[in-house]
């Protein structure tokens, strides 16, 4: 399984988890856990920063809201939903 797919597992358990949080969840890197959300959040999934109480962030996986579709629409036009 590639490590992509495993933070994606981790995130779709519904808890908000810090970059540090995952890392040493799946024996990696902080950075190399922001390198595979950047690439979540590039296939489409809406992977939400979240400030913890002691000002970490942390990330979510969510549904998009009408107001990120709506941008979405705006930038690309119907032909970025017909994929």
């Amino acid at each position: 399984m590639s490590l992509q797919t495993k933070v994606l597992n981790v995130l779709k358990s519904g808890r908000g988890f810090t970059p540090a949080q995952i890392a040493a969840l799946l024996r990696t890197t902080e950075g190399s856990v922001s390198a595979r959300v950047a690439e979540l959040r590039e296939q489409g999934y809406a992977i939400y920063n979240n400030t913890t109480k002691n000002g970490k962030t942390a990330y979510r996986l969510g549904a998009p809201s009408r107001r990120m579709v709506a941008a979405a629409y705006a930038l690309q036009g119907s032909s970025i939903f017909s994929r």
